[in-house]
């Protein structure tokens, strides 16, 4: 007798505990690229498996991919960011729980995905609660309350360590010189008493 075994797909309609950390992640994050969500939930699957997964998870309205110009010409990066399902989910009770205004919907302006996917990178090596206090750059101007052709800056993104204290992160891609990053750190229109309540 011949048996035969049919693979069935599940559908995005129940969250696994691996797709609402991926939905995390892409909360705290902005947009994360193909690669960084493989690597961190399908380590040793093959890419097919990840794929499916996030189409499925898109065609339930919780993501959104997008296909960016990557650093180097002519090789583009599929990246993702939350989509509106995905930014209740994030927002209400059973998400992280983040204020609505800083958890976006969009990847952010062309030219500057890339340096937030290298930014995030750092955000993959931290410790679960440094994770946790993980805010981009551009949650860090809505909450500090930082506008466009204010003169102010914020990091690229910041966290506070596991001893307590706020890090800024600042990406660089090679474009600045060490005494430029300088310049900018020094300005940086927040502190660590702005957001955690230091001294």
């Amino acid at each position: 007798m011949e048996v035969v075994f049919i693979a069935r797909i599940t559908k995005a309609k129940q969250l696994t505990e691996r797709d609402q950390a991926t939905l995390t992640d892409l909360t705290r994050c902005r947009v994360l690229s193909f690669e960084q969500v493989k690597k961190a939930y399908w380590p040793n699957a093959k890419e097919r498996t990840c794929e499916e997964r996030l189409k499925q998870l898109e065609k339930a309205g919780y993501l959104t991919e997008h296909t960016v110009a990557g650093e180097k010409p002519g090789m583009d990066i599929r990246v993702y960011s939350l989509d509106n399902k995905g930014k209740r989910w994030a927002t209400g009770p059973e998400g992280p729980g983040l204020d609505r205004s800083i958890v976006f919907t969009h990847p952010g302006k062309a030219n500057e995905v890339v340096h937030q996917v290298r930014t995030n990178d750092v955000y993959f090596n931290l410790s679960g609660s440094e994770r946790e206090s993980w805010r981009t750059g551009d949650a860090l101007e809505i909450e500090n309350k930082v506008y466009a052709g204010g003169g102010d800056v914020v990091p690229d993104a910041s966290y506070v360590s596991d001893d307590g204290g706020e890090v800024f992160v600042e990406t660089d891609c090679g474009k600045y010189t060490p005494a430029q990053i300088r310049e900018k750190v020094d300005g940086f229109a927040i502190s660590p008493s702005s957001r955690y309540g230091g001294s």
